[in-house]
């Protein structure tokens, strides 16, 4: 199957996004492993500088999926229609 250069571009973009997907999921792990703790609170989310920063890679894993997820839904529906 032969894939035309707009599903190729959208494949890249998912492989992109998987990556930063992937390295911030790393980070996340890697910064709560070293604090000890996987289950934070609100408090501990709110209070501390760390908190704060897990909440923004959050975020970003968050908004990240999400992207990655229209672009799929893109590259699903270019190979339905042809």
């Amino acid at each position: 199957m032969e894939l035309s250069d707009k599903q190729k571009d959208t494949l890249f973009k998912v492989f992109i996004f998987g990556i930063i997907e992937f390295i911030c999921f790393i980070i996340f792990i890697t910064i709560s492993g070293l604090s000890g703790n996987f289950t934070w609170t609100v408090e501990q989310l709110t209070s501390t500088p760390l908190g704060m920063f897990l909440q923004i890679l959050n975020l970003i894993i968050v908004v990240d999926g999400i992207i990655m997820f229209l672009y799929i839904l893109a590259f699903v529906v270019m190979l339905i229609t042809g």
